[in-house]
């Protein structure tokens, strides 16, 4: 049975903030309640693109985030994990407190045409060799 897995929950943390170290060859976990995520604001539905290759008989995942937002001062530098929330409450994480962390991209959009947004797109990117975990 399919499931709606459109992405309509952004929340970001520093990853300092992480109460782990890692989570290789975790499918799931649970979070602790008491973390001050930060909600972010933005255009529903967010997509989420999870591609895996084979490097060197590696399996590396390839997470890209990308969502439209009217956020204009995105502090690029910070090391940032997302909890990402689907349709139906399913929840990812992507990134942790170790490298390699999430690497974020701000795109600011003049459109050609006064139908199209003018949100700043921004796109987060993430390699890790698992897909990213779910939170229970």
């Amino acid at each position: 049975m399919r499931y709606l897995n459109h992405i309509t929950k952004i929340q970001r943390i520093l990853t300092s903030k992480l109460p782990f170290e890692s989570l290789l060859g975790h499918k799931t976990f649970a979070l602790p309640t008491n973390l001050e995520w930060e909600t972010v604001t933005f255009q529903r539905p967010a997509k989420l693109e999870i591609t895996d290759k084979y490097d060197d008989k590696v399996r590396i995942y390839t997470h890209k985030l990308i969502y439209r937002t009217c956020e204009e001062d995105i502090n690029q530098a910070a090391k940032y994990a997302y909890l990402l929330e689907d349709l139906d409450g399913r929840r990812y994480l992507i990134g942790s407190s170790t490298r390699p962390y999430p690497t974020i991209n701000v795109s600011e959009v003049h459109p050609d045409s006064y139908s199209s947004s003018t949100l700043n797109e921004v796109t987060v990117q993430w390699q890790a060799y698992r897909k990213a975990p779910r939170v229970e």
